[in-house]
C-alpha cells in the first residue's frame, strides 16, 4: 500500500515539477523588472479564476487545447509522433464550416451533427496519410506531419481566400454558417459554448479507450515495445494507422468547435497555436486523460487570466509565453534525463572522479 502510495506521490509530483521552476524563473524576471511576483501571480490567478465570467473564459480557454492534448496523448502512448495536430484541426474547422454554410433549413441537432461529421472525416483522412507511411513504409512520422501542417494551412487559407472567400469582407473567410449549425453559448456574458461539453466526453472516452479496451491495451504495448507487441501477434502497421486515425479525427473537433461555437465561419490563420500547445499539455499531463484535462485548465486559466495581470499590475502578457517556453523546456529536460539517463550519467560520473 505504501509502494503504490508513493508511485502515485511520483506521478502527480514529475509535471509539478516544471510548472514549479517556470513560476520560479518568471518570478526573477518580475523582480528583475521591479514587479513583485507575489502581486502579479496573484492578478493572474484571480483573473482567472475569481467570479464566474472569469470562470467560464478560463474554461472557454481551455476547450481546445483538451482536444489537442488528448489528440496528441492518443499517438504519443503508442511512441508515435503525430506532430500534425494543428493541420488535422484546420482541415477538420474547415469542413465543419462548409458543411455549416453550405445545407439549409436542417434542424440544428442534424446541422451541427453533420459539421462534426465532416470534421471527422477530414481529421481521418489527413492523419491517414502519415500513419500509412509510418505503418507501412516506416516513414519519420514527425518529418510527415510537420510538413502537412503546412499543406493544411496554406490550403485552408487558400480555400478561404479565393473560391470560398466571402463577400464583402476584408480577411480570408468564408461566409458565415447557418444558425442551425452554430453550437449555443452557456452565457451571454462568455463565448463558452457547448464545444466544451463535447471535451469532456472525448476526455471520458479517452480514459475509457485506454483503461477498458482492448485497443487501448494495445497502444500502451505498442509504445513500450513495437517489437515485442508485432512478436506477440498484434498487427503494429494497422494499428499504427487507426492510432493516427483516431488523433486526427480527434484534432479535427479542435477546429470544428472553434467554427461552430465561436467564429461561425472558417477565418484563415485562426489559431493560435492549439496544436503545438497540446503537444505541452500531452507531456504536462503525462498523456493520461485526467492529467491532460488538468493541464489544458491550467493553460487555459494562464490565458485568460494574463489580460488582468497587464490590466493590476502592468506586467506584459508576453510574460505568460515566457511562462509556457519555459515549462516547455524544463519538460524537454526531464523527458531527456529519462531518455538517456542523462542525471544518472553525471552522477557516476562525480561518484567515480
Amino acid at each position: 500500500m505504501k509502494t503504490e502510495t508513493m508511485r502515485w506521490a511520483k506521478r502527480l509530483a514529475a509535471p509539478l515539477i516544471p510548472v514549479f521552476l517556470a513560476f520560479l524563473v518568471g518570478a526573477i524576471f518580475l523582480i528583475f523588472s521591479g514587479h513583485n511576483p507575489l502581486e502579479a501571480y496573484g492578478a493572474l490567478f484571480e483573473g482567472a479564476l475569481i467570479g464566474k465570467s472569469n470562470l467560464l473564459n478560463t474554461l472557454f480557454s481551455a476547450t481546445p487545447l483538451m482536444f489537442t492534448g488528448i489528440a496528441t496523448a492518443v499517438a504519443f502512448r503508442a511512441n508515435i509522433f503525430n506532430m500534425g495536430v494543428e493541420g488535422q484541426l484546420y482541415l477538420g474547422a474547415f469542413a465543419a464550416a462548409y458543411v455549416g454554410f453550405t445545407f439549409h433549413g436542417l434542424p440544428p441537432v442534424v446541422h451541427v451533427s453533420l459539421c462534426l461529421l465532416a470534421a471527422l472525416a477530414a481529421g481521418a483522412l489527413y492523419a491517414l496519410i502519415p500513419g500509412l507511411l509510418k505503418g507501412f513504409l516506416n516513414a519519420n512520422e514527425m518529418v510527415v506531419t510537420i510538413m502537412l501542417n503546412y499543406v493544411a494551412t496554406l490550403l485552408t487559407g487558400y480555400l478561404a481566400s479565393y473560391p470560398f472567400k466571402a463577400k464583402g469582407v476584408g480577411f480570408a473567410a468564408t461566409d458565415l454558417i447557418e444558425k442551425s449549425a452554430e453550437l449555443p453559448r452557456f452565457s451571454k456574458m462568455t463565448q463558452l459554448n457547448y464545444s466544451f461539453v463535447i471535451a469532456l466526453v472525448v476526455v471520458l472516452l479517452a480514459y475509457v479507450l485506454f483503461k477498458k479496451t482492448k485497443l487501448g491495451y494495445e497502444i500502451d504495448a505498442i509504445g513500450k515495445n513495437g517489437n515485442f507487441a508485432e512478436a506477440v501477434g498484434m498487427n503494429v502497421a494497422k494499428k499504427t494507422v487507426l492510432i493516427m486515425i483516431i488523433s486526427g479525427m480527434i484534432a479535427s473537433l479542435a477546429g470544428a468547435g472553434e467554427v461552430l461555437g465561436v467564429h461561425h465561419r472558417f477565418i484563415s490563420d485562426f489559431s493560435p497555436g492549439y496544436g503545438w500547445d497540446g503537444l505541452t499539455i500531452a507531456l504536462l499531463g503525462s498523456n493520461h486523460p485526467a492529467g491532460v484535462l488538468v493541464a489544458a485548465l491550467f493553460f487555459g486559466m494562464l490565458k485568460n487570466g494574463g489580460s488582468s495581470m497587464e490590466l493590476v499590475v502592468g506586467v506584459p502578457r508576453s510574460l505568460i509565453d515566457v511562462i509556457q517556453g519555459l515549462i516547455i523546456f524544463f519538460l524537454a529536460v526531464d523527458f531527456i534525463a529519462k531518455r538517456f539517463g542523462l542525471f544518472q550519467t553525471i552522477l557516476a560520473r562525480f561518484r567515480n572522479a
